[in-house]
């Protein structure tokens, strides 16, 4: 079962380069309303903390499921270990802002392509890298709350904020049209911090799904 999901997440990770040009999610009419001092506010890694979420992950009809652990050693690296309720490892790594080193990993995910994928998904999980965005934009598009488009070295981040500034979702968008790879849903707030978040991936069928089970000093 394992070996058949990790080879469908294969498919699709590397699908991806096929279908980018295919993308329906775009922020191409979004418009431009003025330059922003807007930052995204976050209430993640406020003091040493781990935090643990319950985990699935579901591509092409198949579901992996488990413990996701981040713990931020330094101010850029980022300890984070996916395992199963029994304790079984899927991976270990220390996530840097722009690479990554796996300290284990099952051969099943031991894919550059696969991990490079998981990776980022969680960097923006936690919002990790929301101090490596620049030149903030107020944009014009239907939206809830109030969107503002960050420069994010070749590529941008539309994040949907509230008036505070703590991001509704954000979304890793490329290219001139602004499409959009996947975007990152925040949800079920408790005293502004997210118990819930989902990752969707929109050029290939990736979905994870983390809530949040414990919070430890």
């Amino acid at each position: 079962m394992k070996n058949l999901l990790f080879n469908k997440l294969t498919y699709g990770v590397v699908a991806f380069i096929l279908l980018a040009s295919c993308s329906r999610h775009t922020f191409k009419k979004a418009s431009v309303v003025s330059t922003s001092t807007d930052t995204i506010r976050t209430t993640f890694f406020q003091s040493d903390s781990i935090y643990y979420f319950k985990t699935s992950v579901r591509t092409y009809g198949k579901e992996l499921s488990g413990i996701l652990a981040i713990k931020q050693q330094h101010a850029d690296t980022l300890k984070v270990s996916f395992f199963t309720e029994m304790g079984v490892s899927f991976f270990d790594a220390l996530v840097m802002h722009d690479s990554y080193q796996l300290i284990r990993c099952i051969p099943q995910l031991d894919s550059k392509a696969v991990m490079a994928t998981i990776i980022e998904d969680i960097r923006w999980v936690v919002l990790f890298n929301r101090l490596q965005l620049r030149n903030a934009t107020l944009m014009q598009y239907r939206s809830t709350g109030k969107l503002v488009r960050f420069d994010y070295g070749n590529d941008f981040i539309f994040a949907e904020l509230t008036e505070d500034n703590f991001p509704l979702k954000i979304s890793y968008a490329y290219g001139s049209k602004f499409k959009s790879k996947f975007e990152v849903s925040y949800r079920m707030f408790d005293k502004q911090s997210p118990a819930r978040v989902i990752v969707e991936h929109h050029n290939f069928n990736m979905k994870i799904e983390l809530t949040a089970i414990s919070f430890e000093q």
